[in-house]
């Protein structure tokens, strides 16, 4: 109906088929720009919800709106140049902006209703005492190691101590009234002044923190440093720098287990306040984190992905650490890529973006070769010890011992004779990832899954991987009958029994998703380990990376081979960043390292080109091919994949797309294909490719696509996302 023009409002809600909900605003309310960014309860689908305004104006037509109950916020809750970024950010990703603005907001703040935030406590060492002074004071040997653990690794809640007494906030408490130690509300780090470092710049390291400290406005700089060139350092600096003038800074680091340990370097140099903020820490925690940072009150957010919607009053600078790293990538859901999301925040908050690794990724390298992004290299360790010694070992001419040769085992002992620790790396876990009939060649599946199943010793179980189902072992083949039933192949748990049978009198440490489930394990992991006993380390990836182990001198890479026969266009990349990062671990302090890779391929030409040469020259050789076939970074790409219970659906739906998407000469499209696991938890899965020369063009076609499929019926039984710009295709 059409009445006198009333005042209406849109909203974001976190709904996949519209980007914004039409609401009357009542006259209780006042109509004031102020309103924008600010939370609001609506009634959806006869329930509550917590929306987000996104503008107000007058309407004349107003038929079936309804009104919004009340104003959560007295004033903007999102700033404006959040909601900005978010807005673009949904642009680009083609994502519903109602999902994307809710991915950016905690948890803690989508509740209708939430008391005031509670208080943290932090607690740091206030005086560092003489061993004489601690005897007098500490008669508790439970408040000595809590003293000595918060004067290593402080500043920390005492639940991040439990792993080292478990009454941890008591004997806290206790230290406080003996005034040894200090706490606060917020994440401190002034108790006392931050130490100069005991060393100087290197020239390249120099030369990069001056060209970064001196740049003006946005610019996006490619710190590409070898393992151990004091990345870090320059980190730190730039943020002292910062923090001088008033300003914050965002850290991002790809995964939980680097988090702590970023944040203890910042938090033992920097002369400010210092928050984490990742998917491990309670709602409160996180919602915490994220409204100091956005009133001021805190100057340093070290993050994972996520961190990077945190809002800040006046943020200075974006590092992304470890840049190369996948899980930057959402890889569910609205699937945004946080170190890209990165350099756009960046210029549009007109601020610099640093993005280091060691083994920086394809696309962030052809940048830098385009001069897109200043490059700034550095080449030597900062503590002059050479890189680690690469060998390759032939398995095909060595006996092997549960997935070890025998020259490695030797390898191995003489190095824990030194006193010294290894590193075993397997990206696999489990005992072995197939179970086979040795007469018929049969091999245990998933049923929900196309994939093999693991075999766990410990449990004596099968397990898939994927949808985690656990069956037990067949006494014989259900193909032929046989009891030939073997194992085939090494995970971690194999290789951790036979390093113990083979060294009884030595700690063996296994790193994987089965030993180590909390983050307190973990910190018990990596705490023992730096104590620097002699010990061997079977690890997956949540050990090739940051860690820096002094005693580590020899690091044995396990089954690299699968990646040069994967579907996957970007399986060496991938391989070559792991090898290169697991290397790195080696020698990092004064002692010499060492690696040996086990291959069944020694003279293949990716080790000709990565070992022989750098990764430098490995990166820029397959770039060069990835332009010649007209693969990323040479194109843009995107998938569009589709999962549904009936085959049938999946295939018209996937029809149905290319029946009704115009045909454009500069974007190809590839499919519809089986997915590389075209079964997964019951589910079949579809994907199509598209690749075009043009980003533009190509965002036109994905774009097509969205809105015919926007209310389409036939997305009813088929679940389908959209991957811009994908880091594997499977």
């Amino acid at each position: 109906m059409t009445t006198d023009k009333q005042n209406t409002i849109q909203v974001a809600l976190p709904i996949p088929f519209a980007n914004s909900l039409t609401y009357l605003l009542p006259d209780t309310i006042t109509r004031d720009e102020n309103l924008i960014g600010t939370r609001v309860i609506v009634p959806f689908r006869n329930k509550q919800m917590v929306a987000i305004v996104l503008s107000i104006k007058a309407s004349g037509y107003t038929k079936n709106l309804k009104y919004i109950s009340h104003c959560v916020d007295d004033s903007s809750f999102l700033p404006k140049s959040l909601l900005g970024f978010l807005h673009q950010v949904h642009t680009y990703y083609l994502t519903p902006l109602g999902e994307v603005i809710f991915c950016a907001v905690p948890k803690w703040y989508k509740n209708i209703k939430n008391p005031a935030l509670p208080k943290e406590l932090w607690w740091q060492v206030k005086n560092r005492l003489t061993s004489k002074d601690i005897a007098i004071q500490l008669k508790s040997r439970k408040q000595e190691n809590i003293y000595h653990y918060l004067l290593d690794n402080g500043p920390l809640q005492s639940k991040s101590m439990t792993h080292i007494e478990t009454n941890a906030s008591a004997h806290c408490k206790a230290l406080e009234k003996k005034g040894m130690l200090i706490k606060s509300d917020l994440c401190f780090v002034d108790a006392h002044p931050p130490p100069d470092p005991d060393f100087t710049l290197t020239s390249d390291q120099s030369k990069a923190f001056k060209t970064i400290n001196d740049s003006t406005g946005f610019s996006s700089f490619l710190l590409d440093g070898i393992t151990g060139s004091g990345k870090t350092e320059i980190y730190i600096r730039l943020v002292k720098q910062l923090i001088a003038v008033k300003k914050q800074a965002l850290v991002l680091v790809p995964e939980i287990g680097l988090t702590p340990q970023l944040f203890h370097e910042f938090a033992k140099r920097i002369h400010g306040r210092v928050a984490v903020f990742h998917s491990g820490l309670t709602d409160i925690a996180r919602a915490r984190a994220w409204s100091k940072a956005k009133s001021g009150d805190i100057d340093v957010i070290v993050a994972t992905r996520s961190g990077i919607f945190t809002p800040f009053k006046k943020l200075g600078m974006i590092i992304v650490d470890e840049e190369h790293d996948l899980s930057f990538k959402q890889q569910d859901g609205f699937r945004y890529s946080a170190r890209d999301l990165a350099v756009l925040r960046g210029n549009l908050e007109k601020i610099p973006v640093v993005l280091g690794s060691a083994t920086p990724c394809l696309e962030t390298l052809n940048n830098a070769v385009n001069n897109k992004y200043t490059w700034l290299k550095l080449r030597s360790r900062t503590n002059k010890q050479a890189l680690p010694t690469i060998s390759l070992m032939d398995v095909r001419q060595h006996k092997m011992h549960k997935g070890l040769s025998k020259q490695v085992l030797q390898l191995i002992k003489d190095e824990i004779e030194k006193d010294n620790q290894a590193l075993v790396f397997l990206n696999r876990r489990g005992w072995s990832p197939k179970l086979s009939c040795q007469d018929c060649g049969w091999v245990a599946e998933c049923d929900e899954c196309d994939t093999y199943l693991t075999y766990h010793k410990h449990i004596h179980r099968l397990r898939c991987h994927h949808c985690e189902r656990l069956y037990g072992l067949p006494e014989f083949c259900p193909e032929c009958g046989s009891q030939k039933i073997e194992t085939m192949g090494v995970g971690t748990e194999k290789i951790h029994q036979g390093l113990s049978n083979s060294l009884k009198d030595t700690k063996i440490i296994r790193v994987d998703r089965d030993t180590v489930k909390t983050p307190n394990q973990w910190q018990r992991t990596v705490d023992e380990i730096k104590t620097g006993i002699p010990c061997v380390m079977i690890g997956t990836q949540m050990l090739s990376k940051g860690h820096d182990f002094p005693n580590l001198t020899l690091v044995v890479i396990v089954n690299v081979d699968n990646s040069f026969f994967s579907i996957d266009f970007r399986a060496t990349e991938h391989l070559s960043q792991l090898m290169v990062q697991v290397s790195g671990r080696a020698g990092r302090k004064d002692k010499e390292g060492k690696v040996v890779i086990q291959t069944q391929c020694p003279q293949h030409e990716f080790f000709k080109l990565l070992l022989g040469k750098s990764y430098e020259s490995y990166a820029l050789h397959e770039i060069q091919l990835r332009r010649e076939v007209g693969f990323p970074p040479g194109s843009f790409m995107a998938i569009i994949r589709g999962r549904s219970r009936n085959e049938k659906t999946l295939n018209d739906f996937f029809e149905h797309i290319l029946e009704n998407t115009t045909e454009n000469p500069t974007v190809s499209i590839l499919g519809p294909i089986p997915a590389p696991m075209y079964k997964k938890m019951g589910q079949y899965q579809m994907q199509l490719i598209f690749n075009g020369n043009e980003r533009k063009s190509l965002h036109q076609t994905l774009k097509q696509i969205i809105e015919n499929l926007a209310n389409n019926k036939m997305c009813n039984n088929v679940i389908w996302s959209l991957d811009l710009d994908p880091i594997n295709l499977s």
